[in-house]
Parts: structure tokens; sequence; C-alpha cells
């Protein structure tokens, strides 16, 4: 268990990463590659394969929102420990 509120701020990190990496990794992210005729439902194919893409759009700035928020909890506890580890810092 952490013991620090910036080590609990890391492993969130860590968390929000695995989570984008796994949104990342997502088949569904390949579905407009996949997608003709055959498999498009609405007023045309075209129009099939152009929402798969804007949802895979989605899903990666989702992905990419998550680690930019990782990225912050890491800057927090860094700033953490870094007070923690100033002179006169209460221990």
């Amino acid at each position: 268990m952490p013991s620090s509120p910036a080590q609990q701020l890391r492993l969130r990190a860590a968390g929000l990463r695995a989570l984008a990496r796994q949104l990342q990794s997502l088949h569904v992210l390949t579905l407009y590659a996949e997608a003709g005729a055959d498999t498009w439902v609405g007023p045309s194919p075209q129009r099939c394969t152009d929402d798969l893409k804007a949802r895979r759009s989605t899903l990666l700035q989702h992905a990419d929102d998550l680690v930019h928020a990782a990225r912050r909890l890491e800057r927090q506890a860094d700033e953490l420990d870094a007070r923690a580890a100033a002179p006169g810092a209460p221990r």
C-alpha cells in the first residue's frame, strides 16, 4: 500500500496509462479498415466508414487525455516529493 500522497498519485498515473494503452489497442480502432459495402448500416457505405473513423478518433483522443492526466499526476507527485525533501519540511 502506498505510504505517501505522492506514491498514491503515481499509482493513479500508472492506472491511467494502463487504461490508455488498453484503449489504444482495441480491435474496434481498425474496424474502419475492415468495413466495406457489405458491412455498412445507414445511408451509405462511406458514411459508415466515416462514422467508424470518427469514433476511432474519439477513442484515441480519450486515450491521449488519460496520458496527459497521468503526466499531471506525476508532476504533482514530483512537487510533493520536492516539498517533502526541502530543508525544514515536516517529516
